[in-house]
């Protein structure tokens, strides 16, 4: 007799231990199995997949571990799975892509890895819900995705997907409820020019580099009520068309938006509209700042404008902050209060200041929860005080430090997870995933305080060295990036609180400060100059009639133990004297600043031909360019705009450019082998920091030798980077009259064509190849045809003889492994194709041994596609 079909449905009812493979075994006519929200552990039984009857398949909200079985790609009834909210690791099993009935199919907040199959495009017009946010899923998302028509909800948040995102296949889903994509690693790309999503409700889109204006398209999408394009690079203002919109909550937080706040704005948000770092003004019959539902600071000058309130003198060499609690005192230090609940707040003596940013995206929890105050059951009793209340943070949660004096300071940050921890609310299934930067560099990713501490309720605490410059600011951020637990499912409410959480913050001096004023030893210790940023300006001041005689005799300095007045400074640079000229380019001509005791700065005073960026942007833009620091790049110390005067305050490079070293006759420096490889790896791993390592991916767009710099060890590091932002260039192509130069561009900007990061990456290239062989790339003889290296690489390349390019003067003396390699490369970086040249990543990833360089790129390298061949060079150089 045939048994019955059944349902097993025990969920929520707190079932522990490992699912029972044998008793499962035999229920061949099981038709449904929901064993969600319970206390599970182990891994999912194979034996699963001989339910040939099963159409639904629940197990998320266990702590299941291991990887999804195969076998249940057998299950072809199977309508809906869900193994959201476990633990389980490794790839995507490709036999999923065999459920064709497919309903339902939620994945989010594990450690799943890989790329999503190919063939789970057969997924096809049946399936309505796919959610994979909250791993560590990699490649591009694919664009097959479209084809399912009747999807209606899509979540690939939290994820390290990387590349362009089909926004103009996506954008047409007609069906499509609930879209959520974030941190998607892209060096960007702009909204389609149209779209027919016109049934979307929640539209998110978050840190995926996407550029140009929010399109007035949005507004037609009467459906929309929640709106995040927050951490983007978008730019202009909010259009008109979405005052048709009732949205409940909209977040633009973090891009480069400006203009007036449309009036109607507040009238048109429910609950809250989030437009902080970015350049907005409240028009005089507006809402006042940060008043109810509107939210606009800190905006991008706020934190500037704190900053130079120091004016130079900086006054406190420690800070000390129990976040989410009162005033206390631990080891003897005065932890000061943090208790408020607001987006943004200045401590009353200005000298730190914090702003948070983000949703929890439930009707459950606000801004009320920015603190957490929970008793912490294990926490060591002598900072016990610390940890028992909390700032908790949805997305973004940056401290800033103010009048700090400059130097190295130890960071040290107090963890522990009190708010995950609960069986009855089941949030101890919750996973606090976030990243930690500290100066712009990310110290910490995908980290995990229960992990780290080993369980709930338990202190952890994390130590890192930082150094705060000229402008006399510590800037810590906590980032979450969609990982482990996300937003807008359907987990218990609980597990929305997710986001940074941070119990205190303590920065003490590596050095000693006396009076007012560093020890000498200290200061020896400290980049040449590096402090004359503002004296500079007051010299400027000075020069505009602003400043009288005395008051510059009276202004001192010290560098290095010695003191300068203001007016020595001014001397040093001779008044910009053409003998004290290094350097020049397109965007202007840099000087030397030669001070007393050997001391010198370079300084590049802007062309007033450029077409430059009003006062407050290009500030602005030297703030955030100020804000990089890389081995491998020149350090900016400081930048003034100031009427027709725009200077940039640089470290002075000793040995000069790469090309005066490779091309000068007159030269002195002399570049081995080992010298050559290493300025190569030097310029990847610069141009790798610009690309890949910040949030706004950032293109050098002059990369040539002129402009990579070297030190007294020979140190390679990039100079102009961003120039092309900092003076509004339309066209830089166009801009660039000399032909020599025009070779390092790659071709789409002759032909008008998106620029991104890779057009870096094939004037890389064409460095590459004039490092190893010591020749330009364009050799120029009167009333004979030019020559150019890259046609000859090309050649060589071939008939396998590309090792022929290497310099003769090195004679033997070379690593051919090394220069082969280096060759290969600079093929690989040339290709005409953006998209087949390689990240700067990989090129780093070969050059330091990672990777072999068949591992990183399948581009065609054959001579066809480089783009110096067939007549391209001289084609362009014509224009």
């Amino acid at each position: 007799m045939r048994t019955e079909q059944f349902v097993m449905s025990p969920a929520y009812q707190d079932l522990t231990g490992q699912i029972n493979a044998e008793a499962l075994a035999s229920l061949v006519h099981l038709k449904a199995i929901d064993l969600s929200k319970n206390q599970l552990h182990g891994s999912i039984p194979l034996t699963l997949g001989n339910l040939r009857s099963l159409t639904r398949l629940a197990l998320s909200g266990n702590f299941l571990n291991g990887s999804i079985p195969p076998s249940l790609g057998n299950l072809l009834s199977l309508l809906v799975m869900d193994l959201g909210f476990n633990e389980l690791i490794g790839q995507l099993p490709p036999e999923l892509g065999r459920l064709s009935s497919l309903r339902y199919l939620g994945l989010s907040s594990n450690n799943l890895s890989g790329e999503l199959p190919g063939n789970y495009a057969n997924f096809t017009s049946k399936l309505q819900w796919f959610s994979v946010a909250g791993n560590r899923l990699t490649g591009q998302i694919p664009r097959f995705i479209a084809n399912w028509t009747e999807l209606y909800y899509l979540s690939l948040s939290g994820n390290d997907f990387e590349g362009e995102l089909p926004l103009e296949l996506l954008f047409n889903m007609s069906n499509l409820q609930y879209l959520f994509v974030s941190d998607v690693r892209s060096s960007g790309f702009p909204f389609p020019k149209y779209a027919n999503m016109t049934e979307i409700e929640y539209l998110v889109i978050r840190n995926c580099s996407i550029s140009g204006e929010i399109p007035p398209y949005i507004g037609n999408w009467s459906w929309l009520t929640y709106l995040d394009l927050s951490f983007n690079s978008l730019t202009g203002g909010i259009p008109d068309s979405m005052k048709k919109l009732n949205l409940t909550k909209m977040f633009l937080t973090g891009n480069m938006l400006s203009g007036t706040v449309p009036p109607w704005l507040p009238h048109k948000i429910e609950d809250k509209a989030d437009l902080s770092y970015n350049d907005f003004e409240i028009s005089r019959d507006g809402p006042k700042k940060g008043e109810g539902k509107l939210n606009i600071q800190p905006n991008r000058n706020s934190i500037r404008d704190l900053k130079n309130k120091c004016r130079g003198k900086p006054k406190y060499n420690s800070l000390y902050i129990n976040c989410g609690g009162g005033e206390t005192v631990v080891d003897g230090k005065v932890f000061e209060a943090d208790s408020t609940t607001s987006n943004y707040y200045k401590a009353p003596t200005e000298n730190w200041a914090y702003s948070c940013s983000g949703d929890f995206g439930s009707e459950t929890y606000d801004s009320s929860d920015y603190i957490k105050n929970v008793e912490c059951g294990d926490c060591d009793s002598a900072g016990t005080q610390l940890y028992n209340s909390s700032r908790l943070c949805p997305l973004s949660l940056t401290y800033y430090g103010f009048c700090l004096f400059k130097g190295n300071y130890t960071v040290k940050l107090y963890f522990a997870e009190t708010v995950y921890q609960s069986d009855k609310d089941y949030s101890n299934l919750g996973k606090r995933v976030f990243d930690v930067y500290i100066q712009g560099k990310r110290e910490l990713k995908d980290f995990n305080i229960k992990e780290k501490a080993s369980g709930t309720n338990k202190t952890w605490t994390e130590n890192f060295t930082a150094f705060v410059g000229d402008d006399h600011l510590l800037n810590i951020h906590f980032f979450w990036a969609s990982k482990g637990s996300s937003s807008f499912s359907i987990a218990p409410a609980a597990l929305s609180l997710n986001g940074p959480l941070v119990a205190g913050i303590s920065v003490t001096a590596n050095f000693k400060v006396g009076g007012k004023k560093l020890s000498p030893s200290q200061i020896a210790g400290i980049t040449a100059g590096s402090v004359f940023a503002p004296l500079l300006l007051l010299a400027f001041m000075w020069k505009m009639g602003w400043l009288r005689k005395s008051e510059l005799d009276e202004i001192t300095i010290e560098v290095q133990g010695k003191s300068f007045t203001l007016k020595q400074i001014i001397d040093a640079t001779r008044n910009f004297n053409l003998k004290m000229e290094i350097g020049r380019g397109r965007f202007g001509i840099v000087y030397k600043a030669d001070l007393p005791n050997e001391i010198k700065l370079a300084v590049k005073k802007i062309s007033p031909q450029s077409k430059q960026q009003g006062k407050d942007e290009l500030q602005r833009e030297i703030f955030n360019l100020k804000s990089l620091h890389h081995e491998n790049l020149v350090q900016l110390l400081d930048g003034y705009s100031i009427k027709d005067l725009h200077l940039l305050v640089y470290d002075y490079m000793h040995k000069g450019s790469l090309h005066h070293a490779l091309f000068e006759p007159n030269s002195s420096t002399k570049l081995d082998w080992k010298a050559r490889f290493d300025i190569c790896l030097g310029i990847a791993k610069g141009l790798k920091y610009l690309h890949e390592e910040k949030r706004f991916k950032i293109v050098h767009g002059n990369i040539k030798p002129s402009n990579i710099m070297l030190d007294n060890s020979l140190t390679a590091k990039l100079s102009d980077f961003g120039l092309a932002t900092l003076c509004d260039e339309e066209d830089p192509f166009m801009a660039i009259k000399a032909k020599g130069s025009r070779v390092y561009m790659a071709p789409e900007y002759s032909m008008g064509k998106a620029i991104t990061v890779k057009a870096d990456v094939y004037s890389f290239g064409v460095v590459l190849l004039e490092i190893v062989s010591g020749k330009v790339s364009a050799d120029y003889t009167p009333n004979q045809e030019a020559e150019f290296l890259l046609d000859k690489a090309g050649v060589l390349y071939d008939k396998g003889r590309i090792l022929d390019l290497v310099d003769k003067k090195l004679a033997s003396s070379y690593d051919r492994k090394q220069a082969l390699t280096v060759l290969l490369l600079a093929m690989k970086c040339v290709n005409l194709s953006p998209t087949l040249r390689p990240k700067m990543s990989e090129v780093v990833s070969v050059l330091v041994g990672e990777k072999r360089i068949d591992e990183i790129s399948e581009a065609d390298t054959s001579s066809a596609n480089i783009g110096g061949l067939c007549g391209a060079c001289s084609m362009v150089l014509e224009i």
